[in-house]
């Protein structure tokens, strides 16, 4: 197992210097969605003082629910994601509806700064051989930006990972090779809020409990290949295809942004949603 931190004067401890990138570039997005690397880490993304004030806001904010299933139920979520539609037609309508309301709302927590993930947009477009987009499945626009907020101590991902076919059959999720996921984050307690990354999917048996609870059981799973615990403004870009967990945040909350990308080869535009 290795481990990063991130900060003033922090590099990469106990860990290979070609697991990670510490820039998003061409280069790097290609070596990532090629699995050649197991993340692109960028310490310092944005501006402390701005996430500190945007995660004091996501954490008060009227449209924070929850997600739905049994082992990511304690998680907050500012505005409903993707995975939370549960295949179901009337939550996948209301999803589509308020998608670019949502995503002007989000936003609106940074005005008059860029919003991290529209920054992370702006690089994805520039930065891949055939460019970046909004996703939208069956013609219809998807919401990014979400916020996600632990709750100190009640609040935990186990071991799982996110595939955009197993959420829908539309069309514009055939296809994909690769997806990968987007973490700004805006306020990290010093203790717990870990990432931890495996560099392996689950397996056929594993991917069945996770679509039913959206977690593994830790006990079951070998050690992670690589612990991550970030400071406040880092962006982590990963293969949310493989294995991924965050630990229970102790003293605060931890408060982060995720956009999910699909990649089907570099002569494809990447396509972002949350």
């Amino acid at each position: 197992m290795t481990s990063t931190v991130s900060g003033p004067g922090a590099d990469v401890v106990a860990a290979a210097a070609g697991d990670f990138a510490r820039e998003l570039t061409r280069d790097s997005l290609l070596r990532l969605a090629r699995r050649e690397i197991a993340a692109v880490h960028v310490p310092g993304f944005c501006d402390r003082r701005i996430a500190a004030e945007a995660a004091g806001k996501a954490v008060r904010h009227k449209a924070l629910g929850n997600y739905h299933k049994k082992y990511t139920s304690t998680v907050g979520r500012v505005h409903l994601p993707h995975i939370d539609t549960a295949w179901n037609p009337e939550l996948t309508a209301e999803y589509h509806d308020v998608a670019l309301a949502s995503i002007q709302e989000v936003r609106a927590l940074f005005a008059p700064y860029l919003s991290p993930v529209d920054h992370v947009r702006l690089l994805l477009q520039e930065c891949w051989p055939a460019g970046a987009e909004l996703l939208r499945l069956r013609g219809r626009p998807c919401f990014v930006g979400a916020l996600r907020v632990f709750r100190p101590d009640t609040s935990v991902f186990l071991p799982h990972n996110d595939r955009i076919e197993q959420e829908t059959d539309a069309p514009e999720a055939a296809g994909v090779t690769e997806q990968l996921v987007a973490n700004i984050y805006l306020q990290v307690p010093e203790e717990g809020g870990d990432l931890q990354l495996w560099r392996r999917e689950p397996t056929h048996a594993e991917s069945r409990t996770i679509l039913e609870v959206e977690g593994l059981d830790p006990a079951t799973v070998e050690p992670p290949d690589h612990v991550i615990h970030p400071q406040a403004g880092d962006l982590i870009v990963f293969s949310s295809r493989m294995l991924h967990a965050v630990t229970p945040a102790r003293g605060g909350h931890r408060v982060g942004m995720a956009a999910f990308i699909a990649c089907k080869g570099p002569d494809e535009p990447l396509r972002y949603w949350s």
